[in-house]
């Protein structure tokens, strides 16, 4: 079968190497070979757009000892409850979780937590960089946008993918020749840019269906009631429906495990929800390929590679591992 070299998508940055959506390492993605540098957006309470992973600040700053009393319900030091410069004091660390009381790295064997100095930055401080890094060594990264739960910004009042157009738009990221990508696990938020933000932007960069499942509540809907509830979006990795989503999405992101399948002799083969998205005329971006957490039956990073590049014939490769995933394209 014929093999593609996907692009490279680092994601959050080289963030196996350095805290994760800091500068520091989406500098060192564009130095380890990364086509794309992938960052998810959120708003702060004075409606700047700020790059962080989650909805909340804790599990990557000290945001529970600046600013003690302001979590929510849910124990969360939510984005949105801040205004910018309060969220720019904060010191950034690795991935960590408090087990009674002590500092846990999620990721063990990775950068340590709380060592060195991080922060955050917003999403024109990302793209002023990228400009500057192309202008220094020649070299343009493209951008992999993430729309963090454009539902919940919904809920708190604001527009988290009109904002994001506004600023691509000044930045000019308009077309697919831009190297730009959008990404939503939203099919709402999605279908509210396809209808409504791209036609009065002229912004046309392609769209991106993140799936997810059901079970992990990454997207709501709001009821004629107006009660949110869970949305369902387990159908959408049916190969029989999957071509669904191409009324609003130029692509599909899916997790990597839900490509491949244990083979019958053993080892891992790729299903039939790649092909068909193809066939409906998208293409196809999977996340997170990382080793030291492959997917099920999975014996090495390059195995993986493999099936999604010969096999699968994705498009990019989202990973946390952006030099291995280059040595792999390059072994090729």
């Amino acid at each position: 079968m014929q093999r593609v070299k996907p692009a490279i998508v680092a994601h959050r940055g080289a963030s196996a190497y350095l805290p994760e959506s800091t500068l520091p390492a989406k500098a060192l993605a564009v130095a380890q070979g990364a086509d794309y540098v992938e960052h998810d957006i959120v708003m702060t309470r004075d409606n700047e757009l700020l790059v962080n992973h989650d909805l909340w600040l804790d599990e990557v700053s000290d945001v529970a000892e600046r600013f003690p009393g302001r979590a929510r319900e849910d124990g969360h030091f939510y984005v949105i409850d801040f205004d910018l410069e309060e969220i720019l004091t904060l010191g950034v660390s690795s991935r960590f979780r408090v087990v009674d009381g002590d500092v846990l790295p999620v990721w063990p064997d990775r950068y340590p937590v709380w060592q060195g100095r991080f922060g955050f930055h917003t999403f024109e401080e990302e793209l002023q960089f990228l400009a500057g890094i192309e202008h220094s060594t020649g070299r343009r990264v493209g951008i992999f946008t993430e729309l963090k739960s454009p539902w919940f910004h919904e809920r708190e009042g604001g527009d988290l993918a009109a904002a994001v157009y506004d600023v691509l738009g000044r930045y000019g990221y308009r077309t697919a020749a831009d190297g730009c990508r959008v990404m939503s696990f939203d099919p709402q938020a999605l279908r509210h840019i396809r209808e409504e933000i791209a036609p009065r932007t002229g912004i046309t960069v392609p769209l991106t269906q993140l799936i997810g499942r059901t079970a992990d509540q990454e997207v709501f809907e709001r009821l004629p009631s107006g009660e949110w509830v869970n949305y369902d979006v387990d159908w959408m990795r049916d190969p029989t429906r999957v071509g669904a989503l191409a009324e609003w999405a130029d692509g599909i992101g899916p997790d990597i495990a839900m490509l491949l399948d244990q083979a019958d002799a053993g080892g891992l083969r790729v299903n039939d929800l790649a092909s068909a998205a193809q066939a409906a005329g998208m293409y196809v971006t999977p996340w997170t390929l990382r080793a030291d957490a492959l997917p099920p039956g999975a014996d090495s990073y390059g195995e993986v590679f493999d099936l999604l590049a010969r096999d699968a014939l994705v498009d990019a490769v989202i990973t946390d591992f952006p030099d291995l995933a280059e040595a792999c394209r390059t072994a090729s």
